[in-house]
């Protein structure tokens, strides 16, 4: 069914009210469009709450409907929400709408914790659990184009019929093999990110400003964070105002004309409006206390016993998640075990060294990670473990020293 009427809407919500108070889910999916916009614009909503003699389930035209009354649901914490991979339609929900999703359980990061693998996609979590097969005609469908075509809306339901079942059969799993708990950290980890909200002022950081100085790194902030406000206005993709390259330029040569500007390799044609933006934002670095300029990044070579050290790590990571059945990257990012690495290189000389406070900053550390393998990493790094191969398994485990 597809909903596009406020009456037909409200009915539908009133109904799902009532379910989700007599303790049923509530699964629900999103289809956006993203490219060439600065804030994916949200195309169709999928929403299903599974009752005794069978379903509420319909398809939402979110254009031109006052959609309060269903994100009341999504946001109200005593109703479970059941999503797959739903990190894009936490933030397209939040970026929005302002609409804080809830007691959300993922039924991809749940299937992380029971050997399905890192990352497993929709349809084929629903073949192992299932065994129905989903079609994948309409991946690439322009969501925003009317009207839909009943196939369109039937493969668009299709991405929440199943999360019910997924739900019970995960859920109920991860209960036998006491995970649950740690799978509900990583929901509320998704969450939490889901609602970070990035200042306009760190965006050149995601411009690799390697090698700039501070006085070039000041310029860079202040014309990434013009470019963003402009994007933001104007709805475009940053890079769709000034490319990246051309950003960075402007932080080299710090432009003081527009026919400076205009001249930088790689520069648009951009509006006189737009032109005068980027110029300013250039002289209010120039103008700016010194002390308040980003700190240049230190071009010192790497440890070289860094990418040893992490890579040993990585060997024993590899066995545990095996051992464990648990997705190794969603165990032990490399990332983690290369800050882990680079903690202990700089405070290897304390031989002191346990498990402190500082070391719970560490993600490998916290939680669930630490419990299964963080802590035995330390002891091994600190020389109180030793790494053999398992006779029965073949493959290596840490053992005291």
């Amino acid at each position: 069914m597809l909903i596009s009427r406020q009456a037909e809407l409200d009915t539908f919500v009133q109904q799902l009210q009532t379910a989700c108070q007599n303790g049923a889910p509530l699964a629900f999916d999103t289809e956006f469009l993203s490219e060439k916009r600065y804030l994916a614009r949200l195309c169709l909503v999928q929403v299903l709450a599974p009752v005794e003699n069978g379903v509420f389930e319909a398809a939402i035209d979110p254009f031109n409907l006052d959609l309060k009354a269903l994100f009341a649901l999504i946001a109200d914490p005593n109703i479970v929400k059941i999503v797959h991979s739903g990190s894009s339609d936490l933030q397209i929900l939040w970026q929005s709408f302002g609409i804080e999703a809830k007691n959300v359980f993922d039924t991809q990061i749940a299937a992380a914790f029971l050997g399905y693998g890192h990352q497993i996609g929709y349809a084929d979590l629903v073949r192992k659990i299932t065994e129905a097969n989903l079609s994948k005609t309409m991946q690439y469908t322009d969501w925003s184009a009317r009207p839909l075509s009943e196939e369109q809306i039937e493969y668009a339901l299709a991405d929440v019929r199943y999360l019910p079942p997924l739900y019970a059969r995960l859920k109920a799993d991860l209960e036998t093999r006491e995970r649950l708990s740690w799978a509900i950290t990583e929901f509320e980890r998704g969450e939490q990110k889901a609602v970070r909200v990035i200042d306009d002022g760190e965006a050149y950081k995601r411009l690799n400003p390697s090698g700039l100085s501070r006085k070039q790194l000041a310029v860079l902030r202040e014309i990434a964070r013009s470019r963003e406000e402009m994007a933001r206005a104007t709805d475009k993709p940053p890079s769709f105002i000034v490319p990246d390259l051309a950003v960075l330029q402007m932080a080299r040569q710090q432009p003081k004309t527009t026919n400076d500007l205009r001249s930088i390799r790689g520069m648009p044609g951009i509006p006189d409006q737009n032109a005068k933006r980027l110029l300013e934002a250039v002289q209010i670095a120039l103008e700016s206390d010194p002390a308040t300029w980003p700190e240049a990044r230190a071009s010192q070579r790497p440890d070289p016993r860094l990418e040893p050290i992490t890579a040993l790590l990585g060997v024993v990571a590899s066995a545990r998640a095996a051992t464990q059945d648990l997705s190794r990257n969603y165990l032990a990012p490399r990332d983690a075990l290369s800050d882990l690495a680079t903690y202990w290189l700089q405070h290897r000389e304390n031989e002191a060294h346990s498990d402190t406070q500082n070391d719970e900053e560490l993600a490998i550390l916290e939680g669930w990670r630490g419990e299964i393998l963080g802590h035995d990493l330390v002891k091994l790094l600190d020389g109180n473990a030793v790494i053999a191969l398992d006779k029965t398994t073949g493959l290596p485990e840490l053992r005291a020293n």
